[in-house]
């Protein structure tokens, strides 16, 4: 079996969830035999999986959490390596490469231990920066910093062993790179398939809303503790008092839900609140929209994001306030302007008042997708890259 690839991702699943790096990492191999071994716990919905294992993918049971930054969340990841570094013990059939996402450090850095032991090739795709991410964002974290050391050793040993680093930004490769000693990596942003994203929104039961002649703005995702709601709640506020014609959508749910709605509701704001949804009503919600808010708080690590391949596929005017290769590729493709924490009720502001300027930009993201975030390319790029650096066979 010397075309057998073993695919490890405690997110997304291939089964249920179009938008997972995994699966379509996993596509981008076709002709070898696969497996993905991922966790029976769906971290978007906060839901375990309603099915068994199939041909193509191992379930691994972890324990539950509702929060995105926790404790539980932890301790469920610490358990996913631990059960994953028994079942590679068990396996029956040698893969030729691994290829794992990180988180969780662990593990990576059990299956860097099993690849080195066992003469197989070993990739890790660095989707965030845990340990280091957390800080800024959690004090519950901050107060454990002294604690996490060993955490952050035992991220970089998984980095040190890895044969090729792949990541889902420039700069996350980098810092992967900084810690490890290959020379072979790339990095590949997410990817944006716009045929099934167009085809999930056609699958969505929901009824379109008329929308008169309001403009309608939205957020897509987790309302978590990553984000900074309050720049957002201030512009929706300042976008009232001006009396333009608006409709906001929270197309999400998560911590921040309540303290959003009482916001909202204290102030009188026409802004609706979906909670967590499928997929599938989620994108049709943020189809119907016209401008996104891609808001992180000023701390955070975060270079990319899902989300914001939402807005592109969708073609929305994406309001941004991640710097560097964001913020880049918002600028020099114009598809949408950036903020910081300041001036946001201004800039929201003012794309309101001039809209029949700045909604002919939408049609940019149509370049950006070729140029950078078409699924069957880059992805196809990425796989065709690692068999040819570690001098693996693709026949």
């Amino acid at each position: 079996m010397d075309r057998f690839i073993l695919f490890i991702s405690l997110f997304g699943d291939v089964n249920i969830d179009y938008n997972c790096r995994i699966g379509k990492v996993y596509n981008a191999f076709e002709g070898f035999d696969r497996l993905i071994v991922t966790a029976d716990f769906n971290h978007s919905s906060k839901q375990y999986k309603s099915y068994h294992n199939s041909t193509f993918t191992k379930y691994i049971h972890v324990p539950s959490y509702q929060k995105n930054l926790s404790i539980k969340r932890v301790y469920s990841h610490i358990v996913f390596a631990i059960k994953l570094k028994k079942y590679l013990n068990r396996v029956e059939v040698l893969p030729k490469l691994i290829y794992c996402t990180m988180p969780s450090s662990l593990s990576a850095f059990y299956c860097g231990k099993f690849c080195k032991k066992k003469d197989v090739r070993f990739v890790i795709d660095v989707i965030d920066l845990w340990p280091d991410s957390l800080f800024p964002i959690s004090f519950k974290f901050k107060l454990l910093k002294p604690f996490i050391y060993p955490w952050k050793f035992i991220t970089n040993q998984a980095y040190s062993m890895a044969d090729y680093i792949s990541a889902e930004s420039n700069m996350y490769a980098k810092i992967a790179l900084s810690k490890g000693t290959t020379s072979s990596w790339s990095y590949t942003y997410l990817g944006v398939d716009v045929e099934e994203m167009n085809r999930l929104v056609l699958d969505s039961n929901l009824i379109t809303l008329a929308k008169n002649d309001e403009i309608w703005i939205c957020y897509g995702g987790s309302l978590g503790n990553s984000y900074d709601f309050d720049s957002i709640l201030k512009a929706i506020k300042y976008i009232d008092d001006k009396a333009v014609k608006y409709r906001f959508f929270f197309v999400g749910g998560g911590e921040y839900q309540e303290y959003i709605s009482k916001y909202i509701q204290l102030n009188n704001l026409n802004v609706e609140i979906t909670g967590r949804i499928p997929y599938n009503d989620y994108l049709k919600y943020l189809s119907c929209c016209d401008i996104a808010i891609n808001s992180f708080k000023k701390t955070t690590e975060v270079i990319y994001s899902y989300k914001f391949n939402d807005y592109v596929g969708l073609k929305l005017f994406v309001l941004n306030n991640l710097v560097g290769e964001t913020a880049d590729i918002v600028k020099d493709y114009q598809i949408g302007l950036n903020f910081n924490e300041f001036n946001l009720p201004e800039i929201l502001f003012d794309v309101c008042d001039n809209w029949d300027h700045y909604k002919s930009w939408k049609n940019n993201s149509i370049k950006l997708i070729d140029d950078k975030l078409n699924t069957s390319k880059i992805y196809n790029q990425l796989s065709n890259h690692i068999l040819s650096e570690l001098k693996i066979d693709s026949n």
